[in-house]
């Protein structure tokens, strides 16, 4: 079994931005993405996600993405807002329902799509990295044109999700 996600890429300015402040969070090293559905574990190999993968994609064309702001999930997690529109809900609840059919779980929390900044805080960093993002305001406006599959592979005595 191999474990996957799949995301959405950002465009390489917004990427670079995001980037820098989740090196100075210490986030770990996945490249910054929304997620569409969390990690997974996959036996059908990767040709047979991909094909699944396209196909929703085929069929919901290029829709815009947009968000502004920061927010967090309780005080462990800081992220950038990402607007739930109905297109990028709709997609993903396509592509969740798609893979559902040959065993990926259904996530049971509503899709709350963000770019995590910092993650697995403890109050203290979370009061100051709040703080470092007091003048932070991003806002951005891009077109999704497909996701990425994101995958867990070996590196050195560890493990890094790698967007193939």
């Amino acid at each position: 079994m191999e474990s996957f996600f799949i995301g959405i890429a950002l465009p390489p300015t917004l990427e670079k931005e995001i980037e820098a402040w989740r090196r100075r969070f210490r986030a770990p090293r996945t490249a910054p993405h929304i997620t569409l559905i969390p990690p997974f574990q996959w036996a059908n190999g990767y040709h047979k996600l991909y094909a699944i993968v396209q196909g929703v994609t085929a069929k919901c064309g290029e829709f815009p993405i947009r968000g502004e702001g920061i927010g967090n999930f309780g005080k462990a997690v800081l992220f950038v807002n990402v607007e739930p529109t109905p297109e990028l809900v709709a997609y993903q609840r396509e592509l969740a329902q798609a893979l559902a059919q040959f065993g990926v779980p259904v996530e049971s929390r509503p899709y709350h799509p963000h770019i995590t900044l910092a993650t697995r805080l403890l109050p203290p960093r979370f009061a100051a990295f709040r703080q470092e993002l007091a003048d932070y305001s991003p806002s951005y406006e891009f077109f999704f044109r497909g996701p990425c599959i994101f995958q867990l592979v070996e590196e050195g005595k560890g493990k890094r999700w790698q967007m193939i």
